[in-house]
């Protein structure tokens, strides 16, 4: 059976540290529905009544959005932890 799948390769961007979004990723079915988007309510039993899915809100379908923070990273350098003196 074939699979579907994205590589992401990271490198520091040029701005230094901050938020970015690298991508929306979309296409995918909803694992807590199956890609159905409903399910039998289970408080009514008579009778047969659909309600949306929590988690996709009834489309069946789910995308991805990549957030990448990047912040600051390892020890200061030595020549910035100690004042210098002249």
């Amino acid at each position: 059976m074939s699979e579907k799948k994205e590589i992401l390769i990271l490198s520091s961007p040029d701005f230094g540290v901050g938020k970015e979004t690298i991508g929306y990723y979309t296409g995918y079915i909803c694992g807590y529905c199956h890609g159905n988007g409903w399910f039998w309510n289970p408080e009514i039993s008579h009778e047969r009544v659909k309600i949306p899915c929590p988690k996709c809100g009834g489309t069946g379908r789910v995308k991805g959005i990549v957030t990448v923070e990047w912040v600051p990273d390892g020890e200061v350098k030595t020549c910035f932890g100690k004042k210098q003196e002249i």
